[in-house]
């Protein structure tokens, strides 16, 4: 009898733990997305458009549950580029492996040179639920 009340009582601390591991992931919410609202320089309705050759582009890529808000960023080569992650519901990560970027914390920043050129794809590196293969994108240096 006794060891049957452990084992349930076990059995619910497990439960618990993994209940509140799994709302922590994107089901999440972040109540600090108002007070970032037009925080958004150097985008352009989903696409970011560099400047000229060789300058300093700064972005905030803004995380929702399953998406990003821009599937598209654009830079110039030689850019230095500074990505800033802002989840505006849920925990999301930021990463563009072929630059070695990897952003796992909300306000996180990275920042690069673009000194190869072509298309670069993006992608939520925090396993977030069911959507999260649905965030990707595309870095696309010119």
């Amino acid at each position: 009898m006794m060891k049957e009340r452990i084992r349930k009582g076990l059995l619910t601390a497990v439960l618990c733990c993994a209940a509140a591991l799994a709302l922590s992931g994107c089901g999440g919410n972040n109540d600090n997305a108002a007070n970032n609202a037009g925080n958004n320089a150097g985008t352009n309705n989903g696409a970011n458009t560099g400047a000229s050759s060789g300058g300093e582009q700064a972005i905030t890529v803004k995380a929702s549950n399953f998406k990003f808000d821009q599937t598209e960023i654009r830079v110039k080569q030689h850019d230095k580029v500074t990505i800033k992650l802002h989840n505006d519901a849920g925990f999301h990560g930021f990463t563009i492996p072929d630059y070695n970027v990897d952003i796992k914390e909300n306000d996180g920043t990275a920042s690069f040179t673009a000194d190869k050129t072509g298309e670069f794809p993006y992608h939520c590196s925090v396993v977030c639920g069911s959507g999260h293969a649905n965030m990707v994108g595309k870095l696309i240096v010119e």
